[in-house]
């Protein structure tokens, strides 16, 4: 079995948009989500800027007792699929409960209450449990299934900055070998303390701008966010007369078995990556009309990408357009693969290719056409996601216009 696997709805937050349409609008005019972190006090750490969902209002989506027990990271993601399941025009009539799943990507799931429940737990000595119980990374598709009463799997994939296309990926496999008919599939993510001061250990976060593929890049800024697609069968779609967005073509996935933060200089595993999605999704390389790079703005990062894609494109990668919209809405980990599918969408209707912004100074190194700075016109038919993760965990996707 082969099924064709559609998206039907996108939900969004993220430092540029609270919705597909305002990040669509925000991708569209190069706009920037950048600012200092105010989640937490960041006056200790070397490097304070992130991309934070502003002003994300709990009480107007949840009871207020439900809130305090909820994780930001669940809460994100329950209001994403919310939005989703709205654009796709999924009711309780149409749909079969056991016919439905959710897979998601997370490097942190509720990182943010546990590290609530510990700090308050050493001031006071008293536990309070319901602190913990979106601490899982499964936690926040859990509470998608039991807003919904989805009766199909719950999948949680961490394999770092890959964490969303797997889950995405593997969400489409269960559609097409006939498994399920419909998934909420996506990643979050959120702007939690210890992991910026983890970044920042690393020495590898930038002071003052992120700068994918310039020669001036400094580093990656961190970001958060949660992008939910409700993906479904031809037959589900149609049977529901829902208008497609986008077709997933397929993906691929690779490991550099190199180190646990930096790359393998070669591009190997990459473009390993990139000629299994393709071969995956039946298509050969020059079909391709855009790259949204994993594109970090880290020295080592953005250079083996390039050596990548010039390994899969050959020639043809001195013409094709290849931007990082991580320089908008920063690095949101586990989610970014999934917020960049959404960017790949909104590029697909609004007919252009979003920037890289900030770029200044051309590296001689890093020598494709990456969009610098404002988006430029352009009809394409397929595109590449390609999201590179610590570890060596690689993973690229291809998706097709509708």
């Amino acid at each position: 079995m082969n099924n064709r696997v559609f998206i039907t709805g996108i939900g969004l937050l993220s430092g540029v948009g609270a919705d597909f349409f305002s990040f669509s609008a925000s991708m569209r005019e190069g706009r920037s989500g950048i600012r200092e972190i105010s989640a937490f006090d960041a006056d200790l750490l070397p490097a304070r800027l992130g991309c934070e969902i502003p002003d994300f209002d709990t009480d107007s989506h949840f009871d207020r007792r439900e809130a305090k027990r909820m994780d930001r990271c669940s809460q994100f993601a329950v209001v994403a699929a919310r939005q989703a399941m709205r654009m796709a025009g999924v009711d309780a009539d149409t749909f079969k409960p056991a016919r439905v799943g959710v897979s998601l990507g997370t490097t942190l799931g509720g990182m943010i209450n546990a590290t609530r429940y510990y700090e308050r737990k050493a001031r006071t000595s008293r536990q309070y449990v319901t602190m913990l119980h979106d601490y899982p990374l499964y936690s926040a598709g859990a509470r998608i299934i039991g807003e919904y009463g989805f009766g199909g799997p719950n999948i949680a994939f961490s394999t770092a900055c890959s964490s969303s296309n797997v889950a995405i990926g593997y969400a489409a496999d269960l559609i097409k070998h006939g498994r399920l008919d419909m998934v909420l599939t996506g990643g979050v993510d959120t702007m939690a303390k210890i992991t910026v001061a983890g970044f920042n250990a690393l020495k590898n976060v930038s002071k003052e701008a992120i700068r994918p593929f310039d020669k001036n890049r400094s580093g990656v800024i961190l970001g958060e966010g949660a992008a939910i697609f409700c993906i479904e069968s031809e037959a589900s779609a149609m049977q529901r007369r829902a208008a497609p967005l986008a077709e997933i073509l397929g993906y691929g996935m690779s490991t550099d078995a190199y180190h646990m933060t930096a790359p393998d200089a070669t591009g190997r595993g990459p473009a390993l990556a990139m000629l299994r999605a393709l071969a995956n999704a039946g298509i050969d390389a020059d079909r391709i009309g855009y790259i949204n790079a994993h594109g970090t703005g880290t020295r080592h990062n953005d250079e083996t990408e390039t050596r990548a894609i010039k390994k899969v494109f050959a020639t043809s990668a001195e013409t094709l357009p290849v931007s990082s919209t991580k320089s908008m809405h920063g690095h949101a980990l586990g989610a970014t693969g999934a917020i960049e599918a959404a960017a790949i969408v909104s590029a697909f209707h609004g007919k252009f290719v979003p920037p890289t912004i900030n770029y200044e100074t051309k590296d001689p190194r890093c020598d494709l056409d990456y969009v610098p700075n404002a988006a430029r016109d352009h009809v394409f038919d397929y595109a590449l996601s390609n999201n590179f993760g610590f570890g060596g965990n690689n993973c690229a996707l291809v998706m097709k216009r509708a």
